[in-house]
């Protein structure tokens, strides 16, 4: 019997409900969804983030054979030192020799090439998840995504179309004819059928919020991309005109007290609630009448097929892959980004047409459960992997 092939998988973290994204997440999902006859896939976090939620996962992913490798405690102080304290952590830690390294982050995209010799792979795979490689460090992107990489990698995919254009239109991946291949972002949809008799009201109370408002809420990463500015400006607007609306607003990051203090100058703070990092989305997201992205640029957004898989209405921005989930008017409301008056517009035409609003959100439940499973995806890697290792 052939022997599985050994993937090592390496994202930023695995505090998944904490204060990593959808690109941790996703890389969770694709290692459980695996098909372990003839995948044996690993997990290696770059960094501890969140100690606790990191021994967790580390724990139930061992309890499902998957081995979890976690790097030093994360420092920003020191970027590059803890960097290479992380690739001497996996280097020293995880059990060579692996098939494949793929990486489905930035920095893990230096750590596969670093690590390839040291844990005798037969070769390397990036998941780019972002429109914007290296999106605070461009220079990073010029050497790395668009001058090394088409070298070195034997395989690049892309969440998205967008991002899949973004890689083949590189002079250098032009020159030698290399493409890009579209894996897309997927979810495992018993996530959303696992809590159906969870107290919403209860959710509401604890949450400060009244049982009779209208909940309009988002989840994220609190940083610049997810434009959370631009939805406090909408909110403002949808305040004037709608006093029984509550904004929800999920997640942790670097922007936190940035933006609640924003909401408190702005005199809606009372209608907002930033709930923090919490690893019960699945149960918040049923909480809502209306699910927002406010991104200013994304990859393929694993919240958005979240509040799908939860039967969320969806307005969106019209960015990258974000178009190739919503589609205006039939699955879900498309804006501009950084609008948001155009925003606020699109809310109060949601609130004022519930009817319209629930059957683009069952569409679009059908549509995400149909097109973006985690196992079909998962059936896609394997397939992959099985090519390259007859190639290498």
């Amino acid at each position: 019997m052939t022997p599985p092939i050994r993937v090592l998988l390496i994202m930023n973290s695995i505090a998944i409900g904490g204060p990593v994204g959808g690109a941790e997440r996703f890389g969770v999902a694709l290692a459980r969804a695996l098909n372990r006859t003839s995948v044996q896939p690993l997990v290696a976090a770059l960094w501890n983030w969140e100690p606790s939620l990191e021994a967790s996962w580390q724990r139930q992913l061992a309890d499902e054979g998957i081995p979890a490798i976690i790097g030093p405690a994360k420092d920003d102080r020191k970027p590059l030192r803890n960097f290479a304290a992380a690739v001497a952590t996996l280097a020293r830690t995880v059990p060579a020799p692996v098939d494949f390294i793929h990486s489905q982050c930035d920095f893990g995209d230096v750590a596969a090439v670093l690590l390839r010799r040291r844990l005798g792979a037969r070769g390397v795979v990036r998941t780019a998840h972002n429109e914007r490689e290296w999106a605070k460090r461009p220079w990073r992107r010029i050497l790395l995504t668009d001058g090394i990489y088409p070298l070195i990698f034997d395989a690049e995919l892309g969440v998205s179309q967008k991002v899949i254009d973004n890689l083949d239109r590189r002079p250098l991946a032009r020159l030698l004819d290399r493409r890009g291949i579209v894996a897309h972002n997927a979810l495992d949809f018993g996530r959303f059928t696992q809590n159906a008799h969870t107290d919403l009201n209860e959710l509401r109370r604890s949450l400060g919020i009244p049982l009779d408002a209208y909940v309009v809420g988002t989840v994220g990463r609190l940083v610049a991309q997810k434009g959370y500015d631009v939805l406090l400006a909408a909110a403002k607007m949808v305040l004037a005109q709608r006093s029984d609306v509550h904004f929800v607003i999920v997640g942790s990051g670097e922007l936190a007290d940035s933006l609640q203090d924003t909401a408190n100058q702005m005199g809606i703070a009372d209608h907002v609630c930033f709930t923090g990092a919490r690893r019960d989305v699945e149960e918040i997201l049923a909480s809502m009448n209306l699910f927002v992205s406010s991104s200013l640029w994304e990859g393929l957004p694993t919240v958005i097929l979240e509040a799908m898989a939860a039967h969320v209405p969806v307005i969106a921005t019209r960015v990258s892959g974000t178009g190739e989930l919503v589609e205006e008017g039939v699955t879900g409301i498309l804006v501009a980004p950084g609008d948001p008056a155009g925003l606020a517009v699109a809310i109060l035409s949601s609130m004022a047409s519930p009817e319209s609003a629930q059957a683009m959100a069952a569409r679009a439940s059908e549509f995400a459960l149909a097109h973006f499973d985690i196992r079909a995806v998962a059936r896609q890697h394997e397939a992959l992997y099985r090519q390259l290792l007859q190639v290498s």
